[in-house]
């Protein structure tokens, strides 16, 4: 801030002063000449000097105005793009969280209703566990059968591959369709059909592996002679073993009304994906709209201080000639023996530039590029 130095002097002043005040003034010779005293007794009108001081202190405080106006081209700018831009996340982290207050209703609804219901006895993620680990048990106890009844390798492992996936997948429906406690047309042939595709699967298997190698009079099991209908049987047996266990599986892991279960699980699990994502929107919105403030604070305080320093060095001015026109007059009063009428008055008044009075917030006709400001 430079500021035009200010050229009277509380000396200078008072010597005017004085001069002005006396009926006389200094001459060669003879010393003395007499001369009207200023400003005269009955005189109106401000003196002469009075005015001057009154005069230079406004100028000076018109100078510092415009140095401000000068300054405020770059700092109000800034401030208004910055408010644009703080209205922007302001309008953006309002509109996320609304979004996320609504999904959170969505999701308590979801989540509530997901908890009134009864949950199976058996986790979901458990019955799943259960039911690949009979897959995998079932898959060497039906290649080892196989291979007592003389397939090759790649034969077996298609057969046995082909039992792990059967039996767990009809006992899941079974199961299921006998957990319902309304039974729809769908459930009640699957518990009527299950058991017979399951029992008729494993005695024709068995039937033509028996078949195929009657000729065999027996076979060797960890040390134990069976015959082909020995291991006929042994082969169903060990398959309508795991297929039961499966099935009580498949019915402690469903819920007795699926249907409704599985939707209302669903639901749940998309409003709380969606509340997931609302609320990582939200979090992200309000880190912008907190960054956005302070920089908006930081850029209005730095421009309200700086209107400060000017307006402060304003009114220095504006005190300085207030304390100049009184001493003045006092140097003026003190050599002569009369008032003025001037001076029984007020003195004028020193007025602050009106720009000066109230700092400009008002961006509405702000204009820079394509940025337009917004009123605060």
């Amino acid at each position: 801030m430079m500021i035009k130095p200010y050229v009277y002097t509380y000396r200078k002043v008072t010597r005017r002063g004085k001069k002005d005040g006396r009926n006389w003034k200094w001459k060669f010779w003879p010393f003395k000449e007499a001369k009207p005293m200023e400003p005269k007794t009955d005189q109106q009108m401000p003196a002469q000097f009075e005015t001057e001081i009154i005069q230079g202190c406004e100028n000076d405080g018109a100078h510092i105005a415009n140095e401000w106006k000068e300054l405020d081209k770059k700092l109000k700018p800034e401030y208004c793009k910055v408010l644009k831009y703080l209205r922007q996340r302001k309008e953006k982290y309002d509109k996320e969280a609304g979004e996320e207050n609504e999904v959170s209703k969505e999701y308590e609804t979801a989540r509530n209703k997901y908890q009134e219901l009864p949950a199976p006895a058996l986790n979901p993620s458990w019955h799943l566990f259960w039911m690949i680990i009979i897959g995998i048990v079932e898959f060497p106890l039906n290649g080892l059968v196989f291979s007592l009844f003389g397939a090759d390798r790649i034969e077996t492992y298609i057969m046995a591959s082909a039992m792990c996936f059967a039996v767990p997948l009809l006992a899941h429906f079974f199961g299921k369709s006998l957990r319902q406690e309304i039974k729809s047309t769908t459930d009640i042939a699957l518990l009527i059909a299950m058991p017979i595709v399951m029992l008729a699967t494993l005695g024709v298997v068995a039937f033509l592996r028996a078949k195929f190698f009657e000729a065999i009079q027996s076979y060797e099991l960890l040390g134990i002679s069976l015959s082909p209908q020995q291991a006929t049987i042994l082969f169903v047996i060990i398959n309508v073993a795991i297929f039961f266990i499966a099935v009580i599986i498949s019915y402690e892991g469903n819920h007795p009304n699926h249907a409704e279960y599985k939707n209302v699980l669903k639901r749940y699990k998309e409003a709380l994906k969606r509340l997931k994502k609302e609320s990582g929107e939200a979090k992200m919105a309000g880190e912008e709209l907190k960054q956005a403030e302070l920089k908006y604070q930081q850029l209005r305080q730095h421009r309200e201080k700086s209107h400060q320093r000017y307006l402060q060095e304003i009114h220095i001015r504006k005190e300085l000639g207030e304390w100049l026109v009184a001493a003045y007059r006092a140097s003026n009063l003190k050599v002569r023996g009369d008032i003025p009428e001037c001076f029984k008055k007020e003195p004028i008044p020193l007025t602050i530039p009106d720009s000066m009075v109230n700092l400009d917030w008002d961006c509405h006709d702000f204009r820079e590029g394509n940025i337009a400001g917004e009123k605060v």
